[in-house]
């Protein structure tokens, strides 16, 4: 399966959800909601890792300490606070627009690719984040 495939498949549930996620936030706050997810996230992959005979003891333990950290990161920004900026967003605003505007980050991606790893952009990367950049342009008011 190309990851091509797969990315397809991930951008489809990632349109999706933000709706069902809407609903939800009718009902509760969007830290809760953070909460919930977080739980549940957990829960799911505990059962699945069990279930196919994955989790080992000294597997989690011979893991170095520098993955964690950069994993314990991207979990408080990504997982905490970007997510709980997103639901208020989401409570807030329109999901179409909200998805619209947090769909820049690839921008941000290259940005920080280039400055951070020293990748260069190409002339496409560069081009298609220009596109992005006036489609979310045209959707702000």
């Amino acid at each position: 399966m190309k990851g091509e495939f797969l990315a397809l498949i991930v951008a489809t549930l990632w349109g999706i959800t933000p709706l069902i996620e809407k609903k939800a936030l009718n009902y509760i706050d969007p830290l809760m909601a953070v909460f919930i997810i977080i739980c549940m996230n957990f829960s799911i992959i505990s059962s699945v890792l069990i279930i196919f005979g994955k989790v080992n003891i000294t597997d989690l333990s011979s893991i170095p300490l520098r993955p964690i950290v950069y994993l314990a990161i991207v979990s408080i920004l990504a997982g905490v606070v970007a997510q709980y900026l997103f639901y208020r967003a989401l409570k807030i605003s329109n999901p179409s627009k909200v998805v619209i505007i947090t769909s820049m980050y690839p921008l941000i991606t290259i940005l920080a690719s280039s400055i951070i790893s020293r990748e260069p952009p190409s002339i496409k990367m560069i081009s298609g984040a220009f596109l992005v950049f006036i489609g979310i342009f045209l959707v702000m008011d």
